[in-house]
């Protein structure tokens, strides 16, 4: 949808949808006298509220006003918990995400609902009679579920209109069974609250470490947490920050004492029915699979299709949404989806050496968006040579061209982490391995082949002849990533004509958003969070290293053989990777002997170091991939997989003459209804003689892809021969 221009405009259109609207500041405070009471959906009324008070921002009255409520998810204040166990009973609902990375979901008023903070667990607030909200959409926030608001689920409105009781200790007999230490939501806020400890910067430590330590004491008492566990994790967390307390005495003391001062008041903790397994949406396909009884999907013509939307793929927190959304702010044409793939791209070679899966997976990607020229496909790209050079970690950058495959060897036995963004990469992929790549830019597509699968083990450097002179040199754990932009056009006249059987194109993740020209905007000039510096600074050094001003005395040695941090599998989370991997295994028998074996072959794969990368940018202190980590990943990996599948099912080539007959197809295809043969021999720009033409033709047509009609113009003395599209 194309938001109106103006703010005040945008007001009019939610009023006349039926939504009671007022203005608000930039900070979410009413700008208007008595707020949301003066909300309307009078468009004359709402005009004359934004001339008298202007507001950069939208304020919807809940409640009656409005015929709506809003669940407020607030992940700074351990909202996220609590949508971790519940977030599967939400699917259905509409839903906002916020500025700040929280989540709204909007339902229809249900009488009797009135604003409430806390009342259903830390972090869910509920905004209804007497409230409201800012619309986030109107200000450029993704909507993540588009769905109409729906009524209140009957458990979840029953605890918003639960009385505030006062808590009190749970009898033994009645508290929740645990296992290894506590409920599984204790342990989730026993994670969380530790990240914040050693995650706290200089000035904030000591709220980080007292607020963290009075909350889990509130779930000591309420019997979510075993003591001993609680107290002896707390006190690693603080332990480890030690180095960076100016008086660790005194920090002892507040950990004592908040969580003693916690311990005496149970925290209240409401919870949904759990689920009894864990939904994917990943494909029609997947839909029908079981857990206990393994069945082969219908094929489909010509070939399956996922369906996975971009407000899927933007559903991200932690340092990838803080990214996406300081890209978002401050581009001319905003572009999350571009923003989304620098940010997992960053992610993966921040992390590099420091973090691998189970399986020994490794977090480098080589990743490409296609934006067409002036929709802004720069713009995320600049913000990582921002970051990595405020974070003093200009190492971990490699050069913006290879020069050859000499190049990459040299370049990694300085550092083993190299991350190269490639502006033009369509260009890029054309020199490497086009038919008439050099002999230098050839082996840079072999060597890159080869560190994509090599970043677990050592990468062997090159012999030469004067081996004394130039000894061989190896590369423990070299962990290379690519992100690359380009134009559609320019990337897909690469692939035409290439062939995707040797692999390197099939390692590629994929992303292009549905619009290259999102409506401009007047762009936020604030300067980069010095969170998102903090973050990066974090995931470099990774879990077992002190946060230090200066990342020299961790320097990775690329002759000796990395020891990274193994990110476990949460529960659920291998048997969502098992039916991803059966989904593989179906499309493999599928493509069985076409190129696409080699694009589809790496799904699972991929969908792991995507999943990984998600629960480190969630918490690089401590990662576990959780359910929603892998169903992410998964829905990444197979929506990357779709794109280059259809990209080359349209350009791509097995021969010379399979070459023409798609260049000739996409010419018809571009040209709109109908092309003259003469037409289409100039749109072909000299790329193919006249014969070569009519034999691609000749074959189109009897693959009964085209159709050919002949018609005399007016005064014409010959017939004139079009061309079209068949069906």
């Amino acid at each position: 949808m194309t938001l109106p221009r103006t703010t005040e405009e945008r007001a009019v259109a939610l009023a006349g949808a039926g939504l009671a609207v007022f203005p608000c500041r930039d900070d979410k405070a009413p700008s208007c006298p008595d707020g949301f009471k003066v909300a309307s959906t009078d468009p004359e009324e709402v005009r004359r509220l934004w001339r008298e008070y202007p507001g950069a921002l939208i304020g919807v009255a809940t409640g009656s006003a409005s015929g709506i409520d809003a669940l407020d998810i607030d992940p700074q204040n351990g909202g996220d918990v609590w949508l971790d166990e519940c977030e599967q009973f939400l699917a259905d609902e509409r839903c906002h995400q916020t500025r700040s990375g929280g989540r709204h979901y909007i339902f229809k008023h249900h009488e009797g609902v009135r604003n409430s903070a806390g009342r259903i667990a830390p972090g869910i607030d509920v905004r209804g009679d007497g409230g409201y909200i800012i619309w986030w959409p109107m200000a450029g926030c993704p909507v993540l579920n588009d769905d109409d608001a729906r009524l209140w689920p009957d458990d979840l409105v029953s605890l918003a209109m639960k009385p505030v009781e006062r808590a009190v200790s749970a009898p033994v007999s009645s508290r929740p069974a645990l296992q290894d230490g506590g409920t599984p939501y204790g342990l989730r806020a026993l994670e969380n609250e530790c990240y914040e400890i050693t995650s706290a910067g200089d000035g904030r430590k000591h709220a980080a470490l007292n607020k963290a330590a009075y909350s889990i004491g509130g779930l000591v008492a309420s019997g979510d947490l075993d003591e001993g566990v609680a107290r002896s994790t707390l006190r690693a967390s603080l332990n480890s920050i030690r180095s960076r307390c100016r008086d660790f005495r005194a920090a002892e003391r507040t950990l004592q004492e908040a969580f003693q001062a916690g311990i005496g008041k149970p925290r209240q903790v409401n919870r949904m029915q759990p689920a009894d397994s864990i939904s994917d949406d990943w494909a029609p396909m997947l839909k029908t699979m079981s857990d206990d009884v393994e069945e082969e999907p219908e094929p489909k013509d010509p070939d399956p299709d996922f369906s996975i939307t971009e407000k899927r793929l933007l559903s991200v927190g932690g340092f990838i949404g803080d990214f996406i959304e300081h890209a978002t702010h401050t581009a001319r044409r905003p572009q999350p989806v571009a923003a989304l793939a620098a940010a997992i791209t960053l992610v993966g070679s921040l992390a590099g050496r420091r973090y691998c899966s189970p399986s020994g997976l490794y977090t480098n990607l080589y990743v490409t968006t296609l934006i067409d020229s002036g929709g802004g496909k720069d713009h995320a790209r600049k913000l990582i040579k921002e970051i990595v050079a405020m974070a003093n970690l200009s190492k971990w950058l490699g050069g913006e061209d290879i020069a050859s495959g000499a190049a990459i060897n040299t370049a990694l036995s300085t550092h083993p982490i190299r991350l190269y963004m490639i502006d033009e990469a369509g260009d890029f992929l054309a020199q490497c391995i086009g038919k008439k790549a050099s002999q230098h830019k050839a082996q840079i597509a072999q060597k890159l082949k080869i560190l994509s699968t090599s970043a677990n083990t050592v990468f062997l450097g090159t012999d030469y002849a004067n081996a004394k002179e130039r000894p061989r040199e190896d590369v423990w754990n070299p962990v290379v990533s690519i992100y690359g932009t380009s134009t559609p056009s320019q990337f897909w006249n690469a692939v035409a004509g290439a062939s995707l059987h040797d692999g390197l194109m099939a390692r590629f993740l994929l992303f292009e958003p549905a619009n290259s020209y999102p409506d401009t905007q007047n762009p936020d000039a604030s300067d980069l969070p010095a969170s998102l510096i903090g973050s990066a600074r974090l995931m470099a050094a990774g879990p077992k290293y002190d946060q230090r001003p200066n990342l020299e005395p961790v320097m990775i040695d690329p002759s000796r053989p990395a020891t990274p941090f193994t990110v476990p599998f949460g529960m659920g989370s291998s048997a969502i990777l098992s039916r991803l991997e059966t989904a593989q295994d179906e499309l493999l028998k599928r493509y069985a002997g076409t190129y696409v074996t080699s694009l589809c072959a790496r799904i699972a794969e991929n969908a792991i170091k995507l999943a990984m990368i998600r629960a480190i940018s969630n918490n690089p202190a401590s990662p576990i991939i959780s359910p929603e980590d892998m169903s992410w990943g998964g829905d990444v990996a197979i929506a990357c997989f779709q794109k280059m599948r259809d990209g080359a099912n349209r350009y791509a080539a097995e021969n010379e003459n399979q070459a023409r007959v798609k260049l000739v197809l996409e010419c018809v295809r571009r040209s709109g209804k109908e092309v003259s043969l003469s037409k289409l021999y100039r749109s072909l720009n000299g790329r193919l003689t006249i014969r070569e033409r009519d034999e691609a033709i000749k074959v189109l047509e009897d693959e009964k892809r085209i159709c050919l009609s002949s018609r005399t113009s007016p005064g014409a003395k010959k017939p004139t021969t079009y061309v079209r599209l068949a069906g």
